[in-house]
């Protein structure tokens, strides 16, 4: 187990088992930001990919908590998690781009990508390190994801929503990475979103499966009080 404080590993086991009970049959995962190296996980080494596909080695059968920094992604998800952006030079700037930009692509043009990240909030006080691993495994983390079909994925939202009066955010038209994390390190809430095409056949999803990031503070209001939640039709 990772993670010394019995106390706070077992809540995150126990609020592990909750989300399965919750009909969140994919195994959560948590992210947690770290400026030394974290102790007994996994180091991802010199691997590349993307950040989403990274992210999603966790549900592998039997992988440990790995961390990674921002050289392992071949995308732009490390500087929204909060550990920055590796340097690239011009060459590789425009490959990139060449897939990114056109028909078939993300957007029409740059001017589109430009707009979209003017929308979305950075986290400039970058991290050293990214921990990624099943909720289980990891203790006190910053952010946990659940995947779940939309049905889920509200009933989490309205649990949050029944407690506090606040509407939860959902984001769409880029990366699950984009419309994710940003908006819930900036408010310490959740958001929900679809993701795009990419990240969702990176990370396996099925056609009517959601994400869902919840930030630290809002996890125990969700667990809490997902059981006063309305089920079916009001008054039947």
């Amino acid at each position: 187990m990772y993670g010394n404080d019995g106390e706070a590993m077992s809540t995150n086991k126990e609020y592990a088992e909750q989300f399965e009970a919750m009909g969140c049959t994919r195994k959560v995962i948590a992210f947690k930001l770290c400026n030394e190296v974290p102790p007994d996980a996994e180091d991802y080494g010199d691997g590349q990919s993307f950040m989403c596909a990274i992210t999603a080695e966790a549900w592998e059968d039997g992988r440990r908590p790995f961390y990674i920094t921002a050289k392992n992604s071949l995308c732009g998800g490390p500087v929204y998690a909060g550990i920055g952006a590796r340097t690239i030079d011009k060459e590789e700037f425009d490959a990139g781009m060449s897939q990114t930009i056109g028909v078939g692509r993300g957007y029409e043009t740059r001017a589109q990508f430009r707009r979209v990240n003017q929308q979305v909030p950075h986290v400039f006080l970058a991290h050293r390190y990214l921990l990624i691993g099943l909720l289980d495994d990891i203790e006190d983390p910053d952010l946990v994801m659940a995947v779940a079909p939309a049905y889920r994925i509200m009933r989490l939202c309205k649990a949050y929503t029944w407690k506090t009066g606040e509407l939860v955010q959902g984001l769409s038209g880029s990366a699950w990475c984009t419309c994710s994390f940003p908006h819930v390190y900036r408010t310490q809430t959740m958001a929900f979103t679809t993701g795009d095409e990419q990240s969702r056949i990176l990370m396996g999803l099925e056609e009517g499966e959601l994400y869902a990031l919840i930030h630290r503070e809002a996890l125990p209001v969700i667990m809490k009080n997902y059981k006063n939640i309305q089920t079916g039709l009001m008054g039947m």
